[in-house]
Order: structure tokens, then C-alpha cells, then sequence
């Protein structure tokens, strides 16, 4: 049975655990690695900033006004359509949270799509996939093993990332459910420097699912992991962090539900594409407008979210999904 979120008293008090006055890290995680080039997220690799600068002064066009470089990956072989039509949701539900004054955060980047099925995507910089951050640490390694090893334990630093973490994992929830993304393996999430999740690839939602099989049932990722970094457990145990992110879910909801017909708008034009995501028919806008709840008060949308964490929890259908992805596909 899920765990059962504390129905009382979800909104913290104001400023309850904002960090954003505390000091910025310098140099958190220097002695981690003997590379000549600072480190990104877990040592992976370089900076973008520093990889950019660097490739500027040795440019012989570096010093002209309009150089840029931008990092891009090319896709093909999938349906891009639907990563472009995903892209543009996800572009459509941060500019949401930004304009109610939430402080739920995605990631937001750009693409350019060539044909139906190769696109140029903007790659993310500095954040490798959580799959990539535990294949190169020690077996066993937590990301809350992680967070403290980067951070240091109970630094303002770690706080700061600890924030970016939990406001990151609310604004994906609420993402991820409504537009039902699946696939959700730490191979195509992605952990920022600053503590940042982010989501990628987007070949399976509304109506997809891996092998037609909808096995991640629950309404999003919440694994003992995240909870963990939330000084949280699998009994969903109060802490600031962890009241933050359920205050944060509900508020980032009740944002994204006023949009609700321009996201379903959105969606409807990409009906006739023969995206497939829309294999199921015109039960795809039916079910994504029902996830709204336009019939309900704004009082039972906080009971439904809580509900909605609760049935999360450490849900068994994710940890069977990550259990597959690792025994099938090597994905830690």
C-alpha cells in the first residue's frame, strides 16, 4: 500500500525554504578530480561556460560580435514531430510557471526539425544523465550520496542544490503526468551541476508506452532516491524540502489547469500528424483534458494532487521499470 501524505497544512510558510539569498558555491567539488578543465555534475566532463570560452580564444573569429556556439545533437530515426510538438509543451508549461510566479522549474531547449524523422536538438550542458553520474561513482552510490559528496553536508551549498532538486522534481511531476511522458528511466533524466532534474526524450507519451505496455502506472517518478534527497523516506516523512515539493506540485497544478485549453489546443493541432502519440484516436485529448479536473474545485485539486503523490511513492510499478531497464539494458 502507498505511503499516505499528511493532508495539513500543504503551503509553507512564505520564504519557508527559499535559499536564494544564500551564498553561491565556489569551488564546491574542486578536489574531486585532477583535470585541468573545471568539472561538470559528477566529473563528467568540462564546463560549457569554460569549454566556450576556450574554444573562442582559440578561434581566429572569436573576437567578432556575433560569434556563438551553440551545442546540438542530431536525432533520427524516431518520430521528431512529436519531440517537437513535446518541446513546445515543455517551453509552454515553464513560461506558465514563470508568469503565475511559481517556482516550479523545467528545462526548456530548442530544436530544429529537417524531416519527420532527424531534427537538430539542442544538447543540455553540464548534466549528465543520472545513469551516467552512478555508472562512473561507486556501486551502491545514492544520488542523496551524491548530492552530499558534490555539496559537502549541510553547506548552504548543499541547500541551495537542494532546492534547484526539489523545485525541478514539481515542475516535472506535474509535466509528466498530464502529458502521461513514460520512458522515464535515468537514462533520459538528467542531473544538472546545480542539482537540477531534467527530462529528455519524449517518444513515448499521451498514449505510448514501451512495448504498448502502460507499466508506469504511477502518476509520476518518485522514487526512495528522490525522497532521500528530500530528507525524506519511503513513508513520505515530513521535512521542509519534501512539504516544499508537495506545495510546489500543487501550486505548479493549479497554474498549468487555468492553461489547461491553450495545452490542449496544442495538442489537438498535432491530431491529424500521425505522430504516435495519437494512435489511440480521439480518446488522447479526451483522457489529457480529464487530467485536468475542470470540474472540480480548487480545494479537491489539492486533495487529488496529495492523493496523486501518495499513490508515487516509491510506487512499485517504477521500481519494477527501473529493475527491467537495469537488468535488460545495463541502465543504473
Amino acid at each position: 500500500m502507498a505511503a499516505q501524505v499528511n493532508r495539513t497544512s500543504w503551503a509553507p510558510e512564505k520564504d519557508a525554504f527559499d535559499v536564494t539569498s544564500l551564498p553561491t558555491a565556489t569551488g564546491v567539488g574542486a578536489a574531486l578530480t585532477s583535470s585541468p578543465h573545471k568539472r561538470s555534475a559528477g566529473g563528467l566532463g568540462e564546463l560549457w561556460a569554460d569549454k566556450r570560452e576556450r574554444i573562442r580564444h582559440s578561434s581566429p573569429y572569436g573576437n567578432l560580435p556575433g560569434w556563438g556556439l551553440k551545442p546540438i545533437i542530431i536525432k533520427a530515426g524516431d518520430n521528431c514531430r512529436q519531440e517537437l510538438l513535446a518541446l513546445q509543451l515543455v517551453r509552454t508549461f515553464a513560461e506558465i510557471y514563470r508568469t503565475a510566479g511559481v517556482r516550479c522549474w523545467i528545462r526548456d531547449f530548442d530544436i530544429l526539425t529537417t524531416n519527420t524523422h532527424s531534427a537538430l536538438i539542442e544538447a543540455v550542458t553540464d548534466a549528465p544523465s543520472v545513469h551516467a553520474l552512478k555508472s562512473r561513482s561507486q556501486r551502491g552510490t545514492t544520488l542523496r550520496e551524491h548530492f552530499e559528496r558534490k555539496f559537502g553536508v549541510g553547506t548552504p551549498e548543499f541547500r541551495k542544490a537542494q532546492n534547484n532538486f526539489v523545485e525541478s522534481l514539481a515542475g516535472y511531476s506535474i509535466l509528466t503526468y498530464l502529458l502521461q511522458v513514460k520512458d522515464r528511466h535515468n537514462g533520459n533524466i538528467l542531473l544538472h551541476d546545480d542539482g537540477h532534474l531534467i527530462h529528455i526524450d519524449f517518444n513515448f507519451m499521451l498514449s505510448t508506452s514501451p512495448g504498448g505496455i502502460n507499466f508506469e502506472s504511477s502518476p509520476f517518478k518518485l522514487t526512495k532516491e528522490y525522497l532521500e534527497v528530500m530528507d525524506s523516506d519511503v513513508e513520505g516523512s515530513r521535512s521542509d524540502a519534501f512539504d516544499a515539493y508537495k506545495a510546489l506540485c500543487i501550486q505548479g497544478y493549479l497554474a498549468v489547469r487555468e492553461h489547461a485549453e491553450r495545452i490542449v489546443l496544442l495538442v489537438e493541432m498535432m491530431g491529424a500528424s500521425g505522430c504516435p502519440c495519437f494512435n489511440a484516436g480521439p480518446k488522447v485529448i479526451k483522457q489529457l483534458r480529464r487530467r485536468f479536473n475542470l470540474a472540480l474545485s480548487e480545494e479537491q485539486c489539492v486533495e487529488t494532487v496529495l492523493g496523486m503523490i501518495s499513490d508515487s511513492i516509491d510506487a512499485w510499478s517504477t521500481r519494477q521499470y527501473d529493475f527491467y531497464q537495469r537488468i535488460l539494458n545495463g541502465i543504473l
